[in-house]
């Protein structure tokens, strides 16, 4: 009973370290009426947004990664003891796909979002030095689009890679969770912000730009409320 209370806390700890994560998202991302892409880093409302949203948008990111670390661990220590029970070649696959997308998670998590929050920092920075913000988005860009296939396969493997192993997971009954624990991953809470988005007002807009650290944050909920299930007679 005691040792599965502690591992529930992991996960709920790690839910708290993706609220942090969101508050980041917002202070990076929502960037309020009008914002539109200048190439594939650079923002048109980066000049008007404070600079310290960035910073504590990093700060966030940075203080997020312990408590999610402890929750991600857990999640990939059930996830093996599952795989141990099974003979099923795509249950290994998949829980393997599942351990695999936390561990990215851990390592590249918090790196990522920080170095995001560095793109308006320098682009901001530049202003200030008198540099055009034509030149200033330009060298935001090129910066940007040397790591974009990096972030990419990050992205593709921690959120489509694990959702997937997820929908495997619950379809199966590997969980102890009903069919609505579907929405609790990143993926799910992805395709919600697309259609959120399509609805006209700015609240959406800047609202939905956490939902990827909301599905995270669903996820470890969820594993928390299977772990309770699981310990109930």
């Amino acid at each position: 009973m005691k040792d599965t209370k502690r591992k529930e806390l992991k996960f709920y700890i790690g839910a708290v370290g993706m609220a942090f994560f969101m508050i980041g998202d917002w202070l990076l991302d929502a960037a309020g009426k009008g914002d539109t892409e200048v190439g594939i880093i650079a923002h048109s409302n980066w000049p008007q947004m404070a600079m310290w949203r960035f910073v504590l948008s990093a700060t966030l990111a940075l203080l997020a990664m312990l408590p999610v670390f402890f929750a991600s661990v857990e999640a990939i220590r059930m996830t093996r003891e599952n795989e141990a029970m099974s003979e099923s070649g795509a249950s290994r696959f998949w829980s393997g796909a599942y351990c695999l997308g936390n561990i990215l998670l851990i390592s590249f998590g918090s790196g990522f979002h920080i170095m995001l929050c560095v793109f308006p920092m320098f682009y901001k920075t530049m202003l200030s030095l008198g540099i055009s913000s034509d030149l200033a988005a330009s060298a935001v860009n090129d910066s940007g689009a040397l790591i974009t296939i990096q972030l990419m396969i990050v992205y593709l493997i921690c959120d489509l890679g694990v959702s997937i192993a997820w929908y495997y997971m619950i379809i199966r009954k590997k969980l102890n969770l009903s069919k609505w624990a579907l929405i609790c991953c990143p993926l799910s809470t992805l395709i919600i912000d697309v259609f959120l988005k399509m609805i006209p007002l700015q609240f959406f807009k800047d609202f939905t730009v956490a939902f990827e650290s909301l599905g995270w944050l669903l996820m470890y909920i969820a594993l928390a409320k299977h772990l309770k299930k699981q310990d109930c007679p």
